[in-house]
């Protein structure tokens, strides 16, 4: 920037020339010169190629105008709470070393017309949105000293967070979901997918905070980092929970139920076959129990001790006589009959075996279908309350 400073120094008035007379920068060297400085200044130097970048004019009245050619480097206490979203308010503060107010008075020369320039300041992170000169005196323990400020409101560029923070958090996050549309028991691609995504996140989140103050406070953009991770990581937990379902305690559990069940299943059907008898006068003896056909078919045969037993079919609808049997007769369509029923019972409760084994899919399934409607909405809703928050 180019600093000016102008004072009035009767010893060095002239008359005779009605000009003004620019001396070369040595000769600064010999002249009184404010001592004025940077008061948050970190490290600022004067240009000095090809020549110290310094100027002197001289009034016929004793005026003189000094100027220098200087680079700054400012220190300014930022809130970074709504970092990036958020706005700055940096200070440039001239001040008067030495001298006290006793001795010196600094003011804006020109008003708001002093400081010029600024709108075609271009900065790669900020932009300048307004800026006001103040003066105003500070004190000391060695006195009470003139100071200036100039203080310029920055509102940070968001551009650049967009395209590397903003956007491939949102774009790794939507990609996680993926997973809901792979098959349930792809467990490599999905696991692998679900453990990128976290890593990816993980690296974004890194990167950030290692161009970033240590702070102890959290930031805007952290909560988004935070919650983008949240989603990432729930995503994979969505799927450990798919796969506990279908390969876990789920399955187990059930199929000790059916075994139970099946086993008490099998003695109910050898109750079965003794619930229907015939004496020896041909009375049919029926017991106070609920008569079933667990064979599958329309006739039923039972069989008695007795060799003058007689055999009675029934179906559905009535009970048949049909003839007198012997006893041999009897005995082997007892023993057929037996095993047919045995080796039913068997059959049935195989099958029960080969149901609990393959679980039932629609509840696998229905979790990623609800998971493919519920993170999209919570995702959509987690950044419209982030943006609006912190845009307003």
């Amino acid at each position: 920037m180019y600093f000016q400073q102008s004072w009035r120094d009767k010893r060095l008035s002239y008359s005779g020339i009605p000009l003004n007379l620019t001396l070369d920068n040595r000769v600064a060297d010999q002249l009184w010169v404010p001592d004025t400085y940077f008061q948050n200044d970190k490290k600022s130097f004067v240009h000095g190629v090809t020549v110290k970048n310094r100027m002197i004019r001289l009034h016929p009245d004793g005026t003189v105008l000094y100027g220098l050619r200087i680079t700054t480097t400012a220190a300014c206490m930022m809130d970074l709470r709504r970092y990036p979203l958020d706005e700055q308010n940096c200070t440039l503060e001239i001040e008067s070393y030495g001298y006290t107010t006793d001795d010196i008075e600094f003011y804006w020369n020109g008003g708001e017309s002093a400081v010029t320039g600024v709108n075609n300041i271009e900065l790669p992170q900020f932009s300048i949105v307004d800026y006001k000169m103040v003066s105003k005196r500070v004190e000391f323990t060695t006195g009470a000293y003139p100071r200036l400020s100039l203080s310029f409101r920055l509102k940070r560029n968001i551009g650049y967070f967009i395209l590397q923070t903003y956007m491939p958090s949102t774009l790794i996050t939507i990609l996680s979901w993926v997973s809901f549309w792979i098959n349930y028991d792809a467990s490599a691609a999905r696991v692998a997918l679900g453990i990128t995504t976290v890593l990816t996140m993980t690296t974004i989140s890194t990167h950030l905070r290692e161009t970033l103050p240590k702070i102890p406070y959290v930031k805007a953009i952290d909560i988004y980092l935070m919650g983008c991770f949240v989603f990432v990581f729930l995503a994979l937990l969505e799927y450990a929970f798919v796969n506990y379902i279908f390969f876990g305690k789920g399955p187990q559990h059930q199929k000790k139920t059916a075994g139970r069940a099946g086993h008490a299943t099998g003695k109910k059907s050898k109750l079965e076959t003794n619930r229907v008898q015939v004496d020896a006068h041909g009375n049919m003896l029926l017991r106070p129990l609920e008569i079933r056909n667990d064979v599958g078919s329309s006739d039923v045969s039972m069989s008695l001790r007795d060799p003058r037993a007689t055999t009675y079919m029934y179906d559905s609808a009535n009970l048949q006589y049909r003839r007198a049997t012997s006893s041999r007769d009897l005995y082997n369509r007892s023993a057929l009959d037996r095993h047919r029923l045995h080796k039913k019972g068997h059959l049935r409760r195989r099958a029960s075996q080969i149901k609990v084994k393959i679980p039932d899919l629609t509840d696998v399934n229905l979790i990623d279908k609800w998971s493919r409607m519920v993170f999209p909405i919570m995702f959509i809703l987690f950044n419209v309350v982030y943006w609006l928050y912190y845009v307003h």
